[in-house]
């Protein structure tokens, strides 16, 4: 008995690495040959209820009904792209072209008082120093001008690198474009087919997927949306104190940035902050130093208990989630990997899968009292 229950066991187990490995494979190389189509699917199917409604009200056929919803969609994207996208550009290569003027303008004197009043203590505690550290002074801003200057050189070639890329973004935009009108005026005809492939009883499993994976999709964007909230509330409070202008819109625009999960809050108030310090404004300076840490550190904090929360998940076990799927597949899997897990246990507790074995709240065991 022991044998076979060992040989189960590997049985088991070599099974789940195969369909793990596969899952890997697919996710890692697979999706993005096809990813334009995969995007084109998920608009067409975001915005099924919203084509469906036309349809239905206005009596649309649902052909047209597609074309106008999915092209008003493309249409205020592309004009938010072109001004935002402009702009941005515009402003972060004028930026950098100007970091080599900020720093011998504002770091430069900055720094050199500084050494100066080093000089001065060294002078003070042992006049042998002074010239030491007049060569490690020297030493200092030389090494820091070369390191600026790199730095600005290799940002504007960054940028201008990435421009040249965009011929490739536009072509798989444009895929994106065109599977996704195909697509959403030919939903229900893609799925019956699709649908048609597969069994009946695994039919019913992924009809049942698709009706969780819509329900915990809207939890997440509650989700996000309160800890977008609360950020807001952080960020107008901390600037209404710095005497911040505008403090209101200006957080509004950082909480709404704060939802990307690369950038996040810290893509504008790192460089701002850097920039403040570089300026000379130390007070404003370490206000928002002080601003963004307490931002970040409740944000860690508030962001699994929330999620978990919303869809059903340990916040433990969303966190832990967020991390392999992070590591595993970036930014797709921070968001994917919980999102997965969340509807694979929405089924459990369904009783439509069995994933993990559960004790009934009668059947619960005392752990002190069985030691004991």
């Amino acid at each position: 008995m022991d044998i076979k229950r060992k040989q189960k066991f590997l049985i088991e187990a070599a099974y789940i690495a195969v369909i793990l490995t596969l899952v890997y494979v697919t996710f890692k190389y697979f999706l993005p040959l096809i990813f334009p189509f995969v995007l084109g699917f998920i608009i067409a199917f975001v915005f099924k209820p919203v084509i469906r409604t036309l349809t239905y009200k206005l009596k649309l056929p649902n052909k047209l009904a597609a074309l106008i919803v999915v092209g008003l969609f493309y249409l205020i994207l592309l004009t938010i792209t072109i001004f935002l996208g402009i702009e941005i550009f515009l402003y972060l290569e004028e930026f950098f072209r100007d970091i080599p003027q900020l720093y011998n303008n504002v770091l430069v004197p900055w720094l050199s008082n500084a050494l100066i009043n080093l000089e001065e203590l060294a002078s003070q505690i042992d006049p042998m120093l002074v010239e030491q550290v007049r060569i490690y002074s020297q030493q200092i801003l030389e090494s820091l001008g070369n390191l600026i200057t790199s730095i600005s050189v290799g940002s504007v070639s960054y940028i201008t690198s990435f421009a040249t890329k965009v011929p490739f973004f536009l072509v798989g935009f444009l895929l994106t474009v065109i599977s996704s009108f195909f697509i959403a005026m030919d939903y229900q005809l893609i799925i019956n087919f699709l649908l048609d492939q597969i069994s009946p009883s695994k039919r019913s499993l992924i009809i049942d997927a698709q009706l969780f994976l819509v329900s915990t999709l809207h939890k997440y964007a509650k989700s996000y949306l309160m800890i977008m909230s609360i950020t807001f509330v952080e960020l107008t409070i901390g600037f209404s104190i710095l005497g911040i202008e505008s403090a209101i819109v200006v957080a509004f625009l950082i909480a709404i940035f704060d939802i990307l999960p690369v950038a996040g809050t810290g893509g504008v108030m790192i460089p701002w902050t850097i920039f403040t310090f570089l300026e000379g404004d130390t007070r404003l300076g370490l206000g928002l130093l002080v601003v963004y840490l307490v931002v970040t550190v409740i944000r860690n904090i508030i962001e699994p208990k929330i999620i978990g929360d919303q869809v059903g998940l340990h916040p433990l076990l969303t966190l832990f989630a967020m991390y392999i799927g992070l590591q595993l597949f970036g930014v797709a899997g921070l968001f994917g990997f919980p999102i997965t897990l969340a509807i694979l246990n929405g089924m459990h507790r369904n009783n439509k899968i069995v994933l993990y074995k559960q004790h009934k709240e009668t059947q619960s065991v005392d752990v002190e009292g069985v030691s004991n």
